[in-house]
C-alpha cells in the first residue's frame, strides 16, 4: 500500500496524489467489460489501466515491471477501505505543497529500485 504523486497520478486524480493497493493477479477477478489504456511510465515500464467503458472509474493497472500484480485504486473501495495504511509516498519529487499526506511517511524521490510496479 502507498501513494503516488507523480504527474500522472495528479492528472488522473484531479489531486496530488493517487492511493493504491497492490494484489496478486491472481487474486482478484472482474466481471464485465473493460476499456484499457497504455501509456509509457515514469519509470520506463508501460503502465496500463483497466477502464470501466460504461461510466470511466479505473477498476485495476498493471505494469510491465511486475506483470503478476495488479494496481488498485484504493477509492474504489468507497465505504469501505478503512484498512487502507500507505507504507510509502512514490515520486516525491513532484508533490504539491498543498497536498496533505501523512507526515511520517517516507519519501521516495522516484520509484525505489526495489519495489514492484
Amino acid at each position: 500500500m502507498f501513494t503516488c504523486a507523480c504527474l500522472n497520478c495528479q492528472t488522473v486524480t484531479g489531486t496530488g496524489h493517487s492511493s493504491i493497493a497492490l494484489l496478486a493477479a491472481d487474486d482478484i477477478s472482474f466481471t464485465g467489460k473493460t476499456k484499457p489504456y497504455t501509456r509509457n511510465a515514469a519509470s520506463g515500464a508501460r503502465f496500463t489501466r483497466q477502464f470501466c467503458p460504461m461510466c470511466g472509474t479505473t477498476l485495476h493497472a498493471q505494469s510491465s515491471r511486475a506483470p503478476g500484480v495488479s494496481i488498485l485504486p484504493v477509492g474504489i473501495f468507497a465505504g469501505n477501505n478503512q484498512w487502507f495504511k500507505p507504507k510509502h509516498l512514490l515520486f516525491g519529487r513532484s508533490r504539491q505543497a498543498w497536498d496533505w499526506l501523512q507526515e511520517d511517511l517516507p519519501i521516495h524521490e522516484t520509484y525505489p529500485e526495489k519495489a514492484a510496479p
